[in-house]
């Protein structure tokens, strides 16, 4: 039996990928839970070492038990000094940080320093930067977010324009102190993009971050898209700054690292390859970018012309795919001076530099680089008294990004899966992040320096806990175990997860699921004969998080701690919670069903910007930015009304019965987990209050949990649900397959006061998979339920666990060895002429099984470990199943299931 967790005994933490980073260039955020009642917010926190000594430690409220003590707390660890390999936090003292992070909090700026460095930032305008500086010299000035806006699509075949381009500008429309030291200080600016004659449009927010000890900015940056889809393209986003340079044309240095721990560097006047030798002397210390001697020491021959050499001014790196790189440099911005390629390879890091042997100047780097292209880095008039940096998270030189539907047909469900219409494909209000670190360095670093700081942004360091912590602290309604190995079944089941996982983590990159939008997204369905996903294929192509992969994901986490899991899970949280959910605009707060292009699906869904499916990432990551866009799907209650998920299925509700019309899952439980997410990280009761009133409404209906017209219930504003006096085909709701079991499982740990909505939840688990004998004994009818038992075996056991009836548990294993959905052949390799590469793939593979059956199966494991079977349905007879087979069995891929559901 685990331990009740104790305050006193903390946390001991380790780095996720095992062993300390080099450094922490802007520090280190982490969570940390709390078992109820172990500290409340006066409680101070410390962190040390594995020796004891004390480590700088910043603490903040994330979440609170409903008894007001702390859920999960937020931790910054500071920049300076060494890096340990492992931390134990625990309750005391902390230890003070030598170089303090201070904020004065003028009238027209705000000043965050930490001793030697300094970061300035304006309260109004179009520059948020005003100046960083190092030991008193400006290293770095004028930090300006830009978008370059396209009003037509390129197109090229036509020959001609592309249409006009407007350059806009960020500017400055809110400015807060968030944090104050003396650890962590964070400034979060909101605005919107204008200029080029374009309206303000492109809402946005950036956050920065300073950490004691360090000589580094680091920018979050956030943006909305609520431009006009058929003529607002992106052209170019990013920061833009100018770094102030002194040295020798030939002391300075531009440079870029490679993700493989290459370096690509010059400098702007290059000594070497001449004619005239310019001696080792001169070239080595160049090469290396320290200062070459004194100009009177070279050989004459080299020093006397030196000043008719050209000087190269102009740099670009771009990353226009995830496959190749291009180094290019001019000697000026003249349409005289042509382009000449400088360098080539697979994946740049994202990390340049420009700046002088003796007086330094800024690392700049842009985190997903690669995997986000495409992506951008210019030095511009480097030969100049300052040269421009843009750092561009998308480039300018890939062509517009067209946001428009990918037809202009409609394709209906019937063939492709695809909800289309009512609304017609709309991008407004879908977002994007990037992440910039500028670091000041008072010389040009050692390519070694800049290799180990390429790393340091490849991988972002993240202090974890064990999961036998995370378990203890039973996370997530506590329904999740360590991996079993108790009985062969048990142990059949973990390697099917642990290789189902693998084969993921691989597909990512073999498919290449990268892109500015696409990244952090994996594909819903594979089509076997083209030995492809179904990218083009209606509802079968992005995944959108359906049916929880995120949460598979994360749950596959909590168990073994991988950290390559840890990274996907923790990219597609990013990118469901931003691309596929609408944060502004008529579907606020709602988000978009799988599809061929992420926001292209008619079926606006608040399960898909589900607030408490973001909480393992932010609790993990204590991540300011996740926290704006969970609040974001707070507006779902209302915009729901609106968008009303059934109105193509069913006819409006009667006249006076309610304001609109849902189902209780996944609709409200959805908007259930928003307020949940919500009441915990506030405290605030109203929350809670909306959460009540629904479970009430509940448990008035005859059939409680199962109650729908069509799976749908009435719905009004204020929180009430009122029962349309349905029953039947369609009652399963969806429910449990988006989280709503993992939500409710934990509210009725907290939620004790309401038993008569217990018993219906109770009711709910016990009888879904029940027999017709089971229903009539209870409600005095019998309807269908059952639809896909294997995806709700986890209430089974569940019933199980609460009612203290292992006949229950022996049933949910009962579906579980028998069950063929989800149950794949091993990989295979296919190459020849029937690819265009030698691929391996899983035959028939879908996203939805792998997730659904994966978290169902991590349930069972944690409630009835003892009633595993030694033996499953044989694997030969497994390995039969074909799509047309496993579809008639039940798969959640199929598209003949009914509309009702096909509109979720």
């Amino acid at each position: 039996m685990t331990p009740i967790p104790r305050a006193d005994d903390g946390a001991d933490l380790k780095w996720l990928d095992g062993k300390a980073p080099t450094a922490l260039p802007t520090g280190s955020a982490f969570g940390l839970p709390w078992a109820q009642g172990e500290i409340d917010r006066t409680t101070a926190i410390a962190a040390t070492t594995s020796d004891g000594t004390g480590v700088p430690l910043q603490t903040w409220p994330l979440a609170y038990w409903p008894d007001g003590t702390l859920k999960w707390t937020g931790h910054s660890l500071a920049a300076e000094g060494a890096v340990s390999d492992g931390y134990h936090v625990a309750p005391g003292s902390p230890t003070e940080p030598q170089n303090k992070v201070t904020v004065a909090d003028g009238q027209s700026s705000i000043v965050v320093s930490t001793g030697s460095f300094s970061a300035t930032f304006n309260k109004s305008g179009d520059t948020l930067i005003a100046q960083l500086t190092l030991n008193g010299q400006v290293k770095a000035q004028n930090g300006q977010l830009v978008a370059q806006i396209q009003d037509q699509p390129d197109q090229p075949e036509l020959g001609g324009s592309q249409g006009s381009i407007a350059v806009t500008t960020g500017n400055i429309e809110t400015v807060n102190v968030e944090q104050s030291g003396p650890v962590r200080a964070v400034v979060k600016v909101t605005g919107k993009y204008s200029g080029g004659g374009h309206d303000a449009f492109l809402p946005f927010t950036a956050r920065f971050y300073v950490t004691a000890g360090a000589t580094a900015l680091k920018l979050v940056h956030f943006f909305i898209y609520d431009g006009d889809q058929t003529k607002d393209f992106i052209k170019g986003l990013g920061l833009t700054f100018s770094t102030p340079l002194s040295d020798q044309l030939y002391d300075r240095h531009v440079r870029f690292a490679t993700t493989d721990g290459g370096i690509w560097g010059e400098p702007v006047r290059v000594l070497s390859g001449l004619r005239r030798d310019a001696t080792a002397a001169v070239l080595t210390p160049q090469f290396n970018g320290q200062a070459v001697p004194d100009i009177s020491t070279w050989p004459t021959t080299v020093s006397s012309e030196v000043d008719q050499l050209p000087v190269w001014a102009e740099f670009t790196l771009d990353q226009l795919s995830s496959e190749r790189f291009t180094v290019t440099k001019r000697t000026n911005a003249s349409t005289k001076a042509s382009w000449l390629n400088a360098g080539f390879g697979k994946r740049a890091a994202g990390l340049g530099y420009v700046g002088g042997a003796n007086n330094g100047g800024v690392v700049f780097s842009l985190r997903d680089f690669w995997e986000g292209a495409p992506r951008g880095l210019d030095v511009r008039g480097a030969g100049g008294d300052a040269a421009a940096v843009t750092v561009w998270a998308y480039s300018p030189r890939a062509p517009a990004y067209d946001m428009r539907h990918y037809d202009v047909v409609a394709h209906g469900l019937d063939l492709t899966y695809e909800d289309v219409g009512d609304p017609d494909p709309n991008p407004t209000g879908v977002g994007r992040s990037y992440e910039v670190t500028l670091q000041l360095v008072s010389a040009t670093p050692s390519r070694q320096t800049l290799a180990q700081l390429a790393s340091i942004n490849s991988k972002v360091p993240q202090v974890v806990a064990a999961p036998e912590f995370y378990q203890s602290h039973k996370l997530w309604g506590g329904r999740w175990s360590l991996p079993q190995t108790s009985t062969s079944g048990a142990r059949a089941i973990e390697k099917q997860k642990s290789d189902l996982l693998d084969f993921y983590v691989a597909e990512i990159e073999q498919r290449q699921f990268y892109g500015f939008w696409d990244f952090g997204d994996v594909m819903h369905t594979y089509d076997q004969t083209r030995h492809a996903w179904r990218y083009d294929v209606g509802g079968y192509a992005w995944d959108n998080g359906e049916l929880s992969t995120d949460l598979w994901l994360w749950m596959s986490f909590f168990r073994t701690g991988r950290a390559d899991v840890f990274r996907i899970a923790h990219a597609m949280t990013r990118h469901l919670s931003e691309v596929d959910s609408h944060h502004t605009g008529p579907f606020a707060g709602l988000g978009s069903r799988h599809h061929v292009t992420h926001w292209g699906d008619g079926a606006k869904e608040a399960r898909i910007a589900c607030a408490h499916l973001r909480r393992p990432y932010y609790y993990l990551t204590a991540d300011e930015l996740m926290g704006d866009l969970m609040d974001f799907s707070l507006q779902a209650d209302q915009s729901i009304i609106t968008w009303e998920p059934l109105r193509k299925a069913l006819p409006p509700p009667p006249p006076g019965l309610a304001e609109s019309r849902l189902r209780i899952g996944p609709d409200w439980t959805s908007l259930a987990g928003n307020w949940f997410v919500k009441w915990e990280r506030t405290n605030d009761t109203k929350w809670r209050d909306r959460i009540i009133t629904g479970m009430k409404s509940i448990a008035s209906f005859k059939f409680g949990l199962f109650t729908g017209n069509g799976a749908a219930v009435g719905w009004n504003s204020d929180g009430t649900m009122v029962d349309e006096g349905g029953v039947g085909e369609g009652s399963y709701h969806l429910m449990m397959v988006f989280g709503g079991a993992e939500l409710l499982m934990e509210l009725m740990d907290i939620i004790t006061d309401q038993p008569e909505f217990d018993a219906a939840w109770l009711d709910f688990c016990r009888l879904y998979n029940g027999t017709d004998a089971q229903k009539t004994a209870r409600y005095g009818s019998t309807f269908k339920s059952n639809t896909f038992p294997q995806y709700y075996v986890k209430l089974t056991a569940y019933a199980g666990q609460r009612l203290n009836d292992n006949t229950l548990k022996q049933t949910a294993w009962n579906v579980l060895s028998t069950n063929t959905v989800g149950i794949w052949p091993p990989v295979t390799q296919v190459g020849g002429t029937d690819v265009v590469n030698p691929i391996n793939e899983i035959a028939n593979v879908a996203t939805n099984d792998a997730a659904q059956l994966s978290v169902n199966e991590y349930a069972v494991l944690a409630i009835a470990p003892d009633f595993a079977p030694n033996s499953f349905v044989d694997s030969e007879e497994r390995e039969k199943w074909d799509l047309e087979t496993r579809t008639l069995k039940g798969s959640v891929s199929d598209s003949s299931i009914t509309k009702e559901a096909c509109v979720s």
